[in-house]
């Protein structure tokens, strides 16, 4: 009887051509991250509002309060660096926007900002006579990456087993939309000082076999037990 085993090895040859795996794309490293491949950009830019003043005003508009008070919010929020007030300098209204600056100031630390925070500063109004006061921060933007739309992707023929050009697109562009802060993208926040008295009170239990969470009330037990039925 003849022999198969050149046939059997001509079969695996065969297979092993089919089952070959080109190189991944130019430009394109198989360690390669979502976030390297499907870059955020942060941008730094600015906050700005304007405090109508007319000659003769010494008190600010329910109207230019609560707008301050939606902006203070803003700052407490996003704001980095002072929070900068600028007073019209050389205008008509010179007198008034003085009152009207230490108005803002009161308003802003009434809806929580500190009165630190508030840098003074002048800007030249040119003789005009209803120079502005204005307040401003700077905060920054998460821009997302732009995605290709997944219809033009030919996710059926994946032969090389790399990422397509837009895997992790999508996910990159909804952290963009969900981020708090984009600052946060640029380097992390300091870490607030540990609670040592509270890790030795959970240690001590602990050690002593004790329990170491705080006890649940019968509502929240009974919250539980519907919740896993």
């Amino acid at each position: 009887m003849k022999s198969r085993l050149p046939f059997f090895i001509a079969g695996l040859s065969a297979l092993g051509a089919c089952a070959s795996v080109p190189p991944p794309p130019e430009g394109i490293r198989a360690t390669a991250s979502a976030a390297d491949l499907h870059r955020i950009e942060v941008t730094q830019s600015s906050e700005r509002m304007e405090v109508p003043v007319a000659s003769g005003d010494t008190a600010l508009s329910p109207a230019s309060r609560a707008h301050l008070h939606a902006f203070a919010g803003g700052y407490l929020r996003y704001g980095h660096g002072a929070l900068v007030l600028s007073t019209p300098s050389g205008g008509a209204n010179a007198e008034a926007a003085s009152v009207m600056a230490n108005e803002t100031r009161r308003a802003l630390v009434d809806a929580g900002v500190s009165y630190a925070a508030v840098a003074g500063s002048t800007y030249d109004a040119s003789g005009r006579a209803d120079a502005p006061v204005i307040v401003s921060f700077s905060r920054y933007e998460a821009h997302a990456p732009d995605c290709a739309p997944l219809w033009e992707q030919d996710l059926a023929h994946q032969s090389n087993n790399q990422p397509w050009a837009s895997f992790g697109c999508a996910t990159q562009a909804n952290l963009a939309a969900l981020v708090e802060d984009p600052a946060d993208l640029l380097r992390p926040r300091a870490e607030d000082a540990r609670d040592s008295g509270r890790r030795d009170t959970v240690m001590d239990a602990y050690r002593a076999g004790e329990q170491t969470h705080a006890p649940r009330s019968s509502d929240e037990r009974i919250a539980i037990s519907n919740a896993v039925q």
